[in-house]
C-alpha cells in the first residue's frame, strides 16, 4: 500500500424492525459496495405502534445493536438507518413554477394543510421531481412526476420530531455515529430498483406489516403500510394445524427452504385468507396511481418481494396470480460485491436484509 493510499470507507445499515435488528456493514470499493459484515438478531425491539414511538425500553433496542455489532465484528461505527413507511408522512405535491430561493417557503405553507401534526412538532424534508435552476424553473422541464402538465411537483416527507429523537438517543448508546435517517421507501429503491425506469410496485413483508412503495422512475410516488406480516402467516398456520406459535414459526421456516412437499398443499388457502387485506391495498394503490393525471399512461408492471415471508413456496404464484402482474423475489446482493462461497447463505436470507443494505448503500454507491 502507497503512502497516500486512503483504506475504502464502510458504512453500516441498521434496521431496527418488529422483528429484530439487522445490520450490514458494506465497504466502499472504488465506488462499487463490497460486504464486510452482517449480523442480525431476532428479538422484539420496536414498539407496535412504530408510528409514534420506536420502542419503551431504548437502552434495550441500544444493547441489542451493540451485539449484533459485536458479534458480527463491524469494524465502521457509522450508521445509517431508517424509519419505517408507517411512521412517514408522504404526499407528492403540486406548485407553480418558481424560483428556487421561494421554493422552500411554499413547500412549508402546503406542509401545515396535509402532515397529520402541528407542523412544529414535526421535520420536514422535501425533494424536488422537477430539476431546479438558480432562477425559475423551466416550463418544459420533465421528470417521472411531471408529464407536461404546467406545475412543478415536489416529494414532501415528515416525521414526529418525537420519534427522531428516539433514534438519535439509541444511537447515541450504542456509541454509534448516526449520518443519516431517510425512509425505508428509498432503501428498498437502492437495493432492488436501482436504476430501473419503469412502474415497480415492491412489497415488504415484515414481521408485523407489509410495506407497499409504488416506484416511478426511480422516485416513491405512493406507499402504505398494512398491518398484515410474516407474524399474521404464523398465526395463521398454527390455527390451521392445531399447534402453538413456536411450531408454527419453525413450520413456516421450514415451508421457507422447501420447493416441493406435502406441507405446502394447505399455504395457499392460508395465504388466500390472510394477505386479502395486503391484495386488496396493493389493487387500491395501483388505481390510486393510474387515476392521477400526472401518471397518465404509465402502469406497474412489474412487483417485486422482499421480507423473510418472501420466501415463502407459491407467494410468488398467488401475488402474481391475484394481481396480473410478474412477481418475483428482489435480491438486494445483486449491486454488492461479495465472497462467491457466501452465495448460498446471502440467498437465504436476502430479502428480509433489503432495507438493511439499502441503507448501507447510500454512503457508498
Amino acid at each position: 500500500m502507497g503512502f497516500f493510499s486512503k483504506k475504502p470507507s464502510a458504512y453500516l445499515g441498521v434496521d431496527i424492525g418488529a422483528g429484530g435488528v439487522k445490520v450490514v456493514e458494506l465497504r466502499n470499493d472504488k465506488h462499487r459496495a463490497r460486504l464486510s459484515t452482517y449480523g442480525f438478531a431476532e428479538a422484539a425491539v420496536m414498539s407496535s405502534n412504530p408510528a409514534s414511538n420506536l420502542g419503551t425500553d431504548l437502552e434495550a433496542i441500544a444493547g441489542t445493536i451493540r451485539e449484533v455489532c459485536a458479534r458480527a465484528k463491524v469494524e465502521s461505527n457509522r450508521a445509517v438507518t431508517s424509519l419505517p413507511i408507517a411512521a412517514v408522512f408522504s404526499a407528492i405535491i403540486s406548485l407553480p413554477h418558481m424560483p428556487e430561493k421561494e421554493l422552500g417557503a411554499a413547500v412549508m405553507w402546503e406542509a401545515k394543510k396535509l402532515v397529520p401534526l402541528p407542523i412544529e412538532d414535526m421535520i420536514i424534508d422535501w425533494k424536488p421531481l422537477t430539476a431546479l435552476e438558480a432562477g425559475s424553473v423551466p416550463s418544459g422541464a420533465r421528470d417521472p412526476g411531471h408529464r407536461g402538465t404546467g406545475a412543478m411537483r415536489v416529494l414532501l416527507t415528515g416525521a414526529s420530531k418525537h420519534l427522531v429523537q428516539q433514534y438519535v438517543t439509541v444511537f447515541a448508546s450504542a456509541k454509534i455515529e448516526l449520518i443519516s435517517l431517510e425512509t425505508e421507501a428509498f432503501a428498498l429503491i437502492r437495493s432492488l430498483v436501482g436504476d430501473d425506469p419503469s412502474v415497480v410496485c415492491i412489497l415488504d413483508i415484515g414481521a408485523a406489516r407489509t410495506s407497499m412503495v409504488i416506484v416511478d422512475a426511480g422516485t416513491p410516488v405512493l406507499s402504505r403500510s398494512i398491518d398484515v406480516g410474516g407474524q399474521a402467516i404464523t398465526r395463521a398456520i398454527g390455527e390451521a394445524m392445531g399447534v402453538d406459535q413456536s411450531q408454527a414459526e419453525q413450520m413456516k421456516l421450514d415451508m421457507a427452504v422447501m420447493s416441493v412437499g406435502s406441507a405446502t398443499a394447505g399455504l395457499p388457502t392460508i395465504l388466500a385468507q390472510t394477505f386479502a387485506p395486503v391484495i386488496q391495498e396493493v389493487r387500491y394503490g395501483m388505481n390510486l396511481y393510474l387515476s392521477q393525471e400526472a401518471h397518465r399512461g404509465r402502469v406497474v408492471e412489474k412487483v417485486i418481494l422482499a421480507g423473510g415471508t418472501a420466501m415463502l413456496p407459491t407467494l410468488t404464484e398467488f401475488f402474481a396470480r391475484e394481481l396480473n402482474l410478474r412477481v418475483f423475489v428482489g435480491d438486494p446482493w445483486a449491486r454488492v460485491i461479495y465472497p462467491v462461497d457466501l452465495r448460498p447463505a446471502l440467498d437465504a436470507i436476502g430479502p428480509q436484509f433489503a432495507v438493511t443494505i439499502g441503507l448501507a448503500m447510500r454512503e457508498v454507491s
